[in-house]
């Protein structure tokens, strides 16, 4: 199944409306490649929070390294949530004690030159997220002294309604059905989800509840909800949290970044909606807590740092906005070496990544000012497939529209965008292939205006992001 020609993507956080002309308009004259049709009559869903994009943080980075210049850089990609303590660390991380352990929970090693919660609070308060914390589901024994996971994730919660974050998110592990973490069975996995569930709400009934925190296997999810339904325990659920990588790639393999794929990943997120609606639990939302183009086994380089991944990730980010209700780009803070951080967190001061922009752009372009605002998907027509060109768009706060198009192909497209309204004014920037290279922002790109049509030309392999009041 693709995605139908009928793409919508509008945020909508304010009850402004454009002003326009009626349909009765003369059409514009200019003859573009390719149309689009932004339908500002045609909402598609609502998401209330508009939580759609996060960041991922990693206990792993120290404190030193979240200063003025990454608050400066985080808050430029407008996340309204932030993820810690990071991705598989999640089973072996113990914050009261900031000790990590190896899959086993024998030995446990000092962390504390590394980000605690206090630190990881007082960063999300200074960029404005709330926080979203995989808690360990493992009941663990440190210098002889036992140690709770239920106990300890009641404390975490008590810390942070204590802090103002009352219904702050939960995720219940990490991967736990992969073999590169302490594994669970489903059934195992479904009950430590309940048993810690059941400790944070008691402290704060308003908490978020996300599982199961999967690397991807819709039979890992869907096991989780037949557990939860045969014990009468669905309601502690809230989100469905899972992972989507684009591929893997190796030097065992011929892999590359599918630029097709995001259109895969759509098919997951209706597939997820679908399961959830046929057991009644319409009401549980939808997280992709890390998401990326590829995991490259070590040693290959193959499509790393190249206009691809970025192609990738823009299109993931809009498919996001129609599917889901949170995406987390992974990961946020690491060293440039690795493909997938968007912020290098060894530089000095930490420094934009080739990828920082790919995602910035989108971002950007597709929400208001406050992340946290509500947002609407409107449909969009277009006459290209979706093997040469997406567009997303997105109506703001403030009136304006936002409209992204990524274009896939090998050629240049000028594109003429029928709007709801006549503009009164477009900005349109661009990552192309010499951007990306370049990671220094977006360049300019010009557009024409003729009554309520804007056309835009839309560079071979290249991602646009178009403001419009």
């Amino acid at each position: 199944m693709s995605i139908p020609r009928f793409i919508p993507l509008a945020l909508f956080a304010g009850a402004l409306i454009l002003a326009g002309c009626q349909a009765t308009d003369a059409p514009p004259v200019d003859q573009p490649d390719t149309l689009v049709t932004v339908d500002g009559n045609s909402v598609l869903r609502t998401i209330t929070p508009g939580l759609i994009f996060g960041a991922n943080l990693g206990a792993w980075v120290p404190e030193t390294k979240l200063g003025t210049t990454t608050r400066a850089l985080l808050r430029a990609l407008r996340p309204s949530v932030a993820r810690f303590p990071g991705g598989n660390i999640s089973n072996n991380f113990c914050w009261v004690e900031q000790l990590v352990s190896d899959n086993d929970h024998l030995v446990w090693n000092d962390w504390s030159w590394g980000t605690d919660v206090d630190e990881y609070i007082a960063f999300i308060k200074a960029v404005d997220c709330v926080p979203m914390f995989s808690l360990n589901p493992f009941d663990h024994t440190i210098d002889g002294e036992p140690h709770s996971a239920a106990d300890e994730a009641a404390e975490l919660a008590g810390l942070f309604v204590a802090e103002g974050f009352s219904g702050a998110y939960y995720e219940v592990g990490n991967e736990n059905d992969g073999s590169w973490n302490p594994m669970l069975t489903v059934n195992e996995y479904a009950d430590r989800f309940i048993l810690l569930a059941r400790a944070v709400k008691t402290v704060d009934p308003s908490a978020r509840m996300m599982g199961p925190v999967g690397s991807g296997t819709s039979d890992w999810i869907d096991g989780f909800l037949d557990r939860l339904t045969f014990l009468g325990a669905t309601g502690f659920l809230d989100w469905i949290s899972f992972h989507r990588y684009g591929g893997w790639i190796s030097n065992s393999n011929a892999n590359g970044i599918d630029l097709d794929d995001p259109q895969e990943y759509a098919d997951d997120l209706a597939a997820i909606r679908a399961s959830l609606d046929s057991r009644g639990l319409g009401r549980v939302k939808i997280a992709v807590t890390e998401i990326n183009a590829a995991i490259w086994d070590t040693g290959c380089a193959r499509d790393q740092f190249t206009i691809k991944q970025g192609l990738w990730l823009a299109d993931a980010l809009g498919v996001s906005l129609l599917g889901a209700d949170a995406a987390n780009v992974w990961i946020h803070l690491h060293p440039g070496t690795d493909p997938h951080a968007l912020i290098d967190s060894e530089a000095a001061p930490p420094a934009i990544t080739k990828n920082y922009w790919p995602v910035a752009l989108p971002a950007q372009t597709l929400s208001s000012a406050d992340p946290a605002a509500p947002v609407e998907v409107l449909a969009v027509i277009r006459e290209l497939g979706d093997s040469a060109m997406t567009v997303y768009a997105a109506r703001k706060a403030d009136g304006s529209l936002g409209v992204l198009l990524i274009n896939k192909s090998n050629r240049a497209y000028d594109v003429g965008i029928n709007l709801p309204a006549i503009p009164q004014g477009v900005t349109g920037r661009r990552i192309g292939p010499a951007e990306y290279a370049a990671a220094s922002g977006p360049a300019t790109v010009a557009t024409t205006t003729s009554l309520r049509r804007v056309t835009a030309t839309v560079p071979a392999t290249s991602i646009v992001g178009l403001e419009i009041r």
